[in-house]
């Protein structure tokens, strides 16, 4: 199942992803380790110096006697295979209490069997060689054509030199390293995906002109994934690309998506306080002792939260455009909050405000596109809040709507609009400068039956819009009249697609093409659509594509008529074998009507 689907714009992603990257509980771990062994160096150098100020380390050496005064045993200049031999002899009699007599017999004995044996095997190897030198060589080979396999380019194929192995590794590396490069004509998609009881978040480029789609990297999860809100400021303060993922769980994880194998999260916003269970993993990979740590986790019980933390499902999120450092999350404990990105690891400061201005789970929240500090809000008690997020939420705007919010979008060209999906299918347009005392400016029907699940505005063409439902399609609107937004009446479809992917929960328009989109639902497989070719779209908004370079039904209907047509080759091949069958057939009655004319004229005569 795909839950929610987003979009990278182009150039915010690394062309050249890293592998692995070092979190901030390693670098400190890491940090710690050094600290730790400089301390120990030192300390053992101090330790030294004082013993030799003290005088308690005494060198002494002692000192040398003539060879002739030390014992025999330790004459190692006299030293001799002999003495080995009968010492060794002794300590074998000694171990085995046999008479001196024996052992002087059993020692004869071995000796000369391995006389034996090595005389044995010299001459064994002296008549191999002789053996060998004495048979002729009878392979037989075949010529090698060179120049032959030069042409079929097979040359020096599999007797590489150690410099070609080297390239060869070099052209491996650079193999891998092309298979995972992002270029511009790449679009990068993220997706959460549940399959089998496992979450991820995963990363899909579209090849725009070759037309292929394919999961670039993946990160696991480890909760069911609800929504998920792209940024590009780090918890470092530093820019990149991220992306922030809400889950059934309280926190809300941010990752850095041009690193391939991350095994952590640049910082987590809320959830669990793991505080003393990351400072035990530290001393325990410094060396340190970790007795006390394991007596303060015990009393834990593992159930607290950070302060400020959601304490339910985190249903929403929306990563501020203008104040790029701010992300808003709705959850279903009913709140909305603020989080500061780079007071993430302070967890006192990471949760700038919160927000109680609801009485239901809050499904959506949707920072306006041009206002950084105005926030809209829509939850399950069937309301929609504005407010201002540099004050408490009792300055909030309501309206109430006849069910459930779905989601909300702002209209990009005309951002005093924001648009309602509510769960019985209708959507409504507001006007937020008189947001609680008018009623909408239209209210569709956009679906009947399956509710709408998502909507969202093309950022490049004025007034294209479109939906999502459980019905497995997706429907584009025109919510435009002569180039203005509808005051009156409703927005005009233009067109319906089964996008074969089950039901639809998440759809959304590419930033940088004018006429790409993208879905995703319980088919577990993400559908793109570029509306390039649709005739309906060129019909509806062909003034409004012609401004963003587009060519449009009328356009292409001019270009056809200021150029000669080309002629069918088909169609004239037809066209001349029928003259040619009524040359035919008129020769054939000419024929005849001759004949005719010779035998009336015998019978007349």
């Amino acid at each position: 199942m795909i839950s929610a689907i987003g979009w990278v714009p182009v150039g915010v992603s690394d062309p050249n992803p890293k592998r692995y990257e070092l979190s901030a509980a390693e670098r400190d771990v890491l940090q710690a380790m050094e600290e730790q062994e400089g301390n120990i160096n030192n300390r053992d150098q101090i330790t030294n110096k004082d013993k030799r100020k003290r005088g308690t380390i005494k060198v002494q050496v002692p000192p040398s006697a003539p060879a002739s005064e030390l014992p025999a045993d330790l004459r190692m200049d006299e030293y001799s295979d002999d003495d080995e031999a009968d010492e060794g002899a002794a300590l074998g009699n000694l171990l085995l209490d046999q008479p001196a007599s024996i052992a002087a017999e059993v020692a004869a004995e071995e000796a000369e069997r391995n006389d034996s044996d090595s005389n044995d095997n010299g001459n064994d190897e002296e008549d191999g060689d002789d053996h060998e030198d004495d048979v002729p060589d009878t392979r037989e080979f075949e010529p090698v054509d060179v120049e032959g396999l030069g042409s079929m380019g097979l040359y020096n194929v599999g007797m590489g030199t150690g410099a070609d192995m080297e390239d060869m590794d070099f052209d491996e590396d650079d193999s891998e390293a092309e298979d995972v490069k992002i270029t511009d004509d790449d679009a990068v998609i993220l997706v959460t995906k549940t399959e089998d009881d496992f979450s991820a978040l995963e990363v899909h480029v579209y090849d725009q002109k070759r037309g292929t789609l394919y999961v670039h990297h993946d990160i696991p999860l480890p909760s069911f994934p609800l929504c998920l809100a792209h940024g590009q400021v780090s918890s470092e303060g530093t820019t990149g690309n991220f992306c922030a993922v809400g889950t059934f769980d309280t926190g809300i994880e941010v990752w850095n998506l041009d690193v391939l194998n991350a095994l952590e999260p640049s910082c987590i916003l809320g959830g669990e306080d793991t505080s003393s269970a990351d400072e035990m993993m530290k001393l325990q990979m410094a060396g340190g002792n970790t007795k006390n740590t394991k007596m303060d986790m015990s009393g834990m019980n593992g159930a607290s939260l950070k302060p400020g933390s959601h304490t339910e499902a985190v249903m929403s999120l929306s990563w501020n455009p203008i104040h790029k450092q701010v992300i808003a999350s709705g959850s279903a404990d009913t709140t909305v909050k603020l989080w500061d990105v780079t007071q993430a690891n302070d967890h006192a400061k990471a949760n700038a405000t919160t927000f109680q201005h609801h009485r239901g789970k809050v499904q959506s929240v949707v920072w306006h596109p041009k206002e950084g500090t105005l926030l809209a809000t829509g939850g399950y008690d069937r309301k929609i809040a504005l407010l201002d997020a540099r004050s408490s939420g009792d300055n909030a705007k309501f309206v109430k709507v006849q069910s459930d919010c779905e989601v909300l979008a702002w209209d990009p060209f005309h951002p005093e609009n924001l648009v309602v999906g509510t769960e019985d299918g209708q959507i409504s347009c507001w006007d937020v400068r008189k947001f609680d005392t008018s009623s909408p400016l239209w209210t569709l029907v956009a679906n009947e039956f399956g509710g709408v699940t998502d909507l969202s505005f093309s950022p490049h063409v004025p007034g294209m819009l479109v939906t999502c439902s459980v019905d497995k399609t997706v429907t584009l609107w025109d919510s435009y009249s002569n180039g203005a937004p509808i005051q009156s009446g409703s927005p005009t479809p233009c067109g319906s697609k089964d996008m074969c992917a089950g039901k639809l929960y998440s759809v959304g328009f590419y930033p940088s093409t004018p006429l790409l989109l993208g879905c995703g639902g319980s088919g577990n497989i993400l559908s793109l659509w570029n509306l390039e070719a649709e005739e309906g779209v060129k019909r509806n908004f062909g003034d409004r594509l012609e401004n963003i370079g587009i060519k449009t039904l009328d356009s292409e209907e001019a270009d056809d008529t200021s150029t000669p047509k080309k002629e069918d080759f088909e169609a004239m091949m037809a066209a001349d074998r029928g003259a040619e069958q009524k040359s035919d057939q008129n020769g054939k009655k000419k024929k005849k009507g001759k004949k005719g004319k010779k035998k009336a004229h015998k019978r007349g005569s």
